[in-house]
């Protein structure tokens, strides 16, 4: 068991690293750059998932495949997940802040607002009795709610931790699959 924490660590060690170049190269982080970073997070973890299930892996149980993918889900992510929040509330503080900003005026644009309008009008029973502005102040009030350190780490904690769940059982039925055709 402590090999595939060691494992998962090692994945962790790699994210950091990969946030710390990142973070050095001051690059302008923007919705793009973050889903580069989510996406190379995620096929960290994935990796490691597949090293240890394929190659750390003395025996062909798929229960113990998804044991070792969940431990190596729950570790990776309980850590980048801290380390989200830790960046968010005391490294870069200012870069929810920024994307609030971004994000409410992007609300503001009055393109939205006729997006706004054509959504009621397109589904008036949905909406009924909103305005296309109350559908905007709600999305304001979405925006400045979600985008905090507080909400980041559970957001964060359950992508990763369902992410590895989904390639812990795919990657364990597939090494099944394929072992018993050899």
């Amino acid at each position: 068991m402590y090999k595939y924490i060691k494992t998962s660590f090692i994945a962790i060690i790699i994210s950091l690293v990969f946030e710390l170049i990142i973070h050095q190269s001051n690059l302008e982080i923007d919705f793009q750059l973050s889903f580069i970073c989510f996406v190379f997070h995620s096929l960290n973890l994935i990796i490691a998932i597949v090293l240890t299930v394929n190659y750390q892996n003395p025996t062909i149980s798929r229960i113990d495949n998804l044991k070792k993918g969940i431990l190596i889900s729950i570790v990776f992510s309980l850590s980048i997940s801290f380390y989200f929040y830790s960046y968010h509330k005391w490294i870069n503080p200012e870069f929810l802040e920024n994307k609030k900003q971004l994000l409410i005026e992007l609300s503001e644009n009055p393109e939205t607002l006729r997006q706004a309008k054509l959504n009621i009008n397109s589904n008036p029973d949905f909406y009924n009795g909103k305005s296309a502005q109350d559908l905007l102040e709600m999305q304001q009030e979405n925006i400045n709610d979600i985008l905090k350190p507080g909400k980041v780490f559970p957001i964060s904690l359950f992508s990763f931790l369902f992410l590895g769940m989904i390639s812990t059982l795919i990657i364990s039925l597939l090494t099944n699959l394929f072992q018993k055709k050899t």
